[in-house]
Order: structure tokens, then sequence, then C-alpha cells
């Protein structure tokens, strides 16, 4: 009996250490568990501290060994958070995007394998990012659709406002406001009352939507990003608030306000440079507007070139060029016209570079425009298709097939719809490339250019110093014109009306006044200054002062009027020259060395292709005038410009 008790006292302490042993090998197992996810989180987190610190080879190493170390523990959602952070900075801030692609595709397998759906609506939308990045706008656009479609379907409130503020950016980067505002606005209805955070980025994204054209509008939204923003009032978020605030006061002619909104409300010992945002050199390049307006150049010139720097950085080449021409201004302001055209100089190369994508972009707003009402063309058809077929297998199967015939038809006309398409956008994208680079060649050819630094260096050997400062204010004026405004097929009436002028008072000064100009404008075109295509007139009034009145024996003149006809703009450029039949003739004889003009060629070529994108009314008419006696007394040109409501 006594063995007995022995015997089942032993069983009762070994169950009891049995017990105790799982007991603690769960707890270790749970503690080692805990240890690796936070170490996870810590990586994550020193990565962030690096990158902040420009430590961008150390933040790498970081957020890849919690990448690696997620995968090795199986943790879903660490998986998933720690990729998409590492996609975002290898294609954000190092643009490795071969590598950022290959994480995307990985995470997106990983979600699909365990079937997380808003994972996957998630991925989509950093598809989408990752090729509009590569200005590959067409494919990003159709996955922030298809990323939209997900969401929809799945009725994540959440996900739809992902998908349609990265669409809304999308379209703001394209240049269609219009679009983006309807996105922006469509994202903030899909926001519970506490989400403050999200609220105030969509009032702030909704805001910058108006930007130069609505300050009134910006001013608004900046203020009601104000009252959701983080409680914190130094936060990023309101700094990107202020800034709007302060350039829609500089936008209206309000500097003082626009600086008292910046004194007052930045902390700038709290403002970082971020990579993922513009915020820093954007606030640069505020304050270098402002101090530039107010007339402190030095200050102005300082803050611009800080910018300038942070936009090199960033390889953000559109504000580069913007920063770069600003800063000329001050550099002119203050006498230095050295410094202002050698940053003219490095304008034209950036040019260059931007053509292609600013070209893609405009091209892009049109298709994508088109893109969004054939998807609101097909949901309507196939809504009213769907009730037709409820109501037909109601009634006659061979109804039902006659529908299914049409829908195939239907399906293969879409098909090679898109395929036309496509053949389209890459023509006419090299098209216009083309003639713009030709117009701009044009004006800005190397003759001109070396005839006027002659004229420019005349003066300054006669030591004719006010002269020669007023002849270069307005040849740097006019070069900065040009170039501002080559980036676009469009332009306003009184920009292009002083790039005319700047061009004729050049080329008077450097024909020593051999020709008198008169110009006859209608007020009503400077008062609404409507938008018109550019790099259309000034080749006809350089025919008229190089070839009408070159070989000329009276003094010449010119004759430029400008008139309202409904919703066109009518140019007449009338001159008292040689004609054109005479002209010809004397360059055949080769006693004009220079060649003819091939504007008429050009223009030709340009109003073609504007044409295509729906300005049918663009034309141009020669006319050659004769006296009683019928000999050749000038030549008249008629210009009709569209007046363009909305830019393509």
């Amino acid at each position: 009996m006594k063995k007995i008790r022995i015997i089942v006292v032993s069983c009762m302490l070994l169950v009891c250490n049995l017990v105790i042993s799982q007991n603690i090998i769960d707890r270790e197992l749970k503690k080692s568990i805990t240890l690796q996810n936070d170490s996870i989180k810590l990586l994550i987190r020193r990565g962030d501290s690096l990158q902040r610190t420009k430590e961008v080879a150390l933040a790498e190493t970081s957020y890849k060994k919690a990448f690696r170390l997620a995968r090795k523990i199986g943790d879903k959602k660490l998986i998933i958070s720690s990729g998409l952070r590492l996609e975002r900075f290898l294609s954000a801030i190092e643009g490795k995007h071969n590598q950022s692609k290959d994480i995307i595709d990985f995470v997106k397998d990983f979600c699909i394998k365990i079937d997380d759906q808003d994972c996957v609506t998630i991925t989509t939308i950093r598809y989408g990012e990752l090729h509009n990045r590569q200005s590959q706008f067409m494919k990003a656009l159709q996955y922030f659709n298809e990323a939209l479609q997900q969401a929809e379907k799945a009725e994540n409130p959440t996900n739809q406002w992902e998908a349609l503020t990265a669409r809304g950016l999308f379209f703001m980067d394209i240049g269609d406001l219009d679009q983006s505002k309807i996105d922006f606005k469509k994202a903030i209805a899909h926001l519970d009352e506490d989400a403050a955070y999200r609220r105030s980025l969509s009032n702030i994204n909704i805001s910058a939507s108006f930007w130069d054209n609505q300050p009134d509008s910006t001013i608004y939204y900046s203020q009601r990003a104000l009252k959701t923003c983080m409680s914190d009032n130094t936060s990023r978020t309101c700094n990107l608030a202020y800034n709007n605030m302060a350039w829609s006061y500089f936008k209206k002619g309000m500097p003082e306000e626009a600086l008292k909104i910046i004194n007052e409300n930045i902390d700038f010992d709290h403002v970082e440079y971020n990579d993922r945002d513009s915020l820093y050199p954007a606030l640069m390049h505020t304050l270098g507007s402002i101090y530039h307006e107010l007339g402190d150049y030095i200050k102005a010139i300082n803050y611009f070139k800080i910018a300038e720097e942070f936009f090199i950085k960033k390889n953000d080449i559109a504000n580069t060029i913007i920063t770069k021409e600003d800063l000329s201004k001050s550099y002119e302001q203050t006498g230095e016209l050295s410094k202002s055209l050698q940053l003219l100089r490095e304008v034209k190369p950036l040019m260059a570079m931007l053509d292609n994508i600013r070209i893609s972009k405009e091209i892009a707003k049109v298709e994508s425009r088109k893109l969004l009402k054939l998807r609101e063309a097909q949901i309507s058809d196939l809504e009213q298709e769907n009730l037709e077929i409820g109501k037909a297998m109601s009634k006659s199967r061979l109804f039902s097939y006659f529908l299914g015939l049409f829908l195939l038809v239907s399906l293969f006309f879409l098909l090679y719809r898109g395929h036309t398409n496509k053949v389209r956008f890459h023509q006419l994208n090299e098209e216009l490339s083309l003639s713009r680079l030709k117009s701009l060649r044009s004006m800005m050819n190397p003759h001109f250019l070396f005839n006027s630094f002659s004229t420019l260096q005349n003066f300054i050997l006669k030591k004719d110093n006010l002269k020669a400062n007023e002849y270069m204010t307005e040849l740097s004026g006019l070069i900065r014109n040009v170039l501002s405004s080559s980036d676009s097929i469009y332009i306003t009436f009184n920009e292009e009306l002083q790039i005319l002028k700047s061009y004729v008072n050049i080329e008077q000064e450097r024909f020593s006044e051999s020709f008198n100009v008169v110009y006859d404008i209608d007020e009503t075109l400077i008062y609404t200054n409507p938008v018109i295509p550019s790099m259309v007139i000034q080749p006809y009034i350089e025919n008229a002062v190089i070839h009408g009145f070159s070989h000329a024996d009276q003094k010449g003149k010119l004759v430029v009027s400008f008139k309202k006809e409904d919703n066109a703009v009518i140019c007449k450029v009338r001159d008292n020259g040689i004609g054109r039949d005479e002209a010809e003739r004397l360059q055949k004889e080769g006693n004009d060395t220079i060649h003819l003009s091939i504007a008429t060629r050009n223009t030709n070529e340009r109003l073609r292709i504007l044409s295509r994108i729906g300005n049918d009314k663009a034309k141009v008419v020669i006319n050659d005038l004769f006296d009683d006696a019928g000999k050749a007394k000038g030549t008249e040109v008629i210009i009709t410009l569209p007046i363009i409501k909305q830019r393509k």
C-alpha cells in the first residue's frame, strides 16, 4: 500500500513538472515571437530615421532586414507593411524602379495567396504610382482605375479614398486639374468624421488643384485643411496648408500678407527636407517670390538658390526650370546680367529633357478624358443592356443569341479602337514634339541671336551704355518669355503680344529703325486675355522684316492688328515690302543670302496637328498686294487662331 502511494505521488509530480515545463516553453516561444516582431518594427523605425538623416544606404539595409525577418517568421501584417515600406523607399527615394516592381510582385502574390483583397487593391495602387514615376501615364491610369474598381467591389471606403486620392494626384501631375478636383472631392466623401488626418490631406489636395488659377479657392480649402489637420500646428500637413495659402496671397498681389502667414505660422526649425514631397524647396521658392515682389532681390536670390539646390537634388526638372527662371529675373534686377543669362542658358537643355514628358502629359490628358468618357458610356450601356437582356430572356432565346453576337462585335470594335488610339497617341506625340522644336528653332535660330548680340556689341563699342542696357533687357526678356512658353502648345494673348513686341523692337534696333510698326489691337483681347495657340504669328512678322523690307527702296511700314471675332482671334500682318514674287526671284538669283523663312510649312504642320486635337478653326491666308499699275506693294497675312476655352 505504501508503494502504491509512492508511485501515485511520483506520477503526480511528473505530470506537474511536464505542465510547468510546457508553460515555460510556451512563454519563451511567445516571448521570442514578440521580440522578433518588435525587432521588425524597430528596424523600420531605424530605416525611417536614417532616411531623414540622408543615410540612404544604411536605411535601405535596415528596411531589407525588416522585410527579410518578417518573411522568416511568417507574420502576415508585417510582411505586407515592411514590403510596401521597402518598395516605396526603393522607388520614390532611390529611383530603383525594377527592384521596386519585384517587391510589389512578391507582396501582391502573397496577398492573393492569403486571399487579402484589400492588400491586392493597395498593391494595384502602388503599380500605378510606380508607372507614373516612370512617365508611363496611360499604364498608370489603367492601374488606378483597376484599383478603384476593386475597392468599389469590396465596398472598402478606406481603399476607395486611397485609389481616388492616387488617381487625383495623377491627374494633377498631367495637368488635368478639373478631373483631379472631382477625384479629391469623391475621396473625401468616403471618410468618416474621425478621419481627421486624411480629411486634412484631401483638403490640401483640393486646394492645390486650384493653384494659380483661383487663389481664393486655394485659400478656402487650405483653411479647411487647417481645421482638421493634426493637433500639432507645426506638423508637415499644416505647413503644406500654410505654404499653399501664402502662395495664393502672393498670386493675388498681396506679398506682405503672404510673408506674414509664413512668419507667424511656420517654425523653420521643425521644417525638414523630405524626399517624398517638395514642401521645403517649395517653401523656399515661395519666400523667394515674395521677396522679389517686395523688391528685396538679395533675399529673393538667397531663397531661390536654396530652392534650386533641392529641386535639382529631387531631379524635379519642371520646378528646377521655374526656379532658375525666377532666379534669373532677380539677378536681372540687381544688374548681374551675366548670371541672369547663364541661368537662361542652363534652362534650355532642361527644356529639351522636359519636352517629351510634357508632350506625353498633354496627350495623356486628352486620352485619359476619352477613356473616362468611354468608361462612363460603357457602364451606362451595360446597365441598359442588362435591362434589355432581362426582358428579352422572357420573350425569346433567339434575341439573346443576337445580343451575344452584338456584344462580340462591340468587343472587337473596342479592341480595334484601343489599338488605333495607341498608334495615334505615339504618332501625335512624335509630330507635336518635332513641330514644337522646329518652331522654337525657327524663332531662336543662331542667325537671329548672332545678329542681336552683334547689335549689342555695337552699342557697347560706341559706349552707348543706356542703349546697350535697354537692348540687353529687351533681348533677355524675349529669350526668357520664348523659353517659358515653349513647353506648351498654348499661350495667353498678352504673353504672345509681349513676345511679338519684343521681337519687333529688337529687329528695329538691328536694322537701325529702317521700318516703322503700327499696332491695332482690340481692347477686348487685352482685357479678357484669352488662350491661343503659340508660336504661329512671329514667323510671318519675321518674313515681313527680313524679306519684305531688306530690298525695298522706301522706308518699311509694318501694320499688326488683332481683332476678336466670335471664338477666334484674327491677326493681320501687313507690310509695304517688295512682295513674295520679288523675294523668291532674288533668292534664286543668289542676291539674298538669307534663306526664305520656312514659316508657312512649319505653321501649316503645326495647325494640322492642332486640328487633330480639336482646334479646327486655325488657318492662315496670304494675300499679295498690288497698286493700280499692277506693281507689288507688299504682302498681307491673315491668321485665324481659335480661342482655347480649356487647355488640352
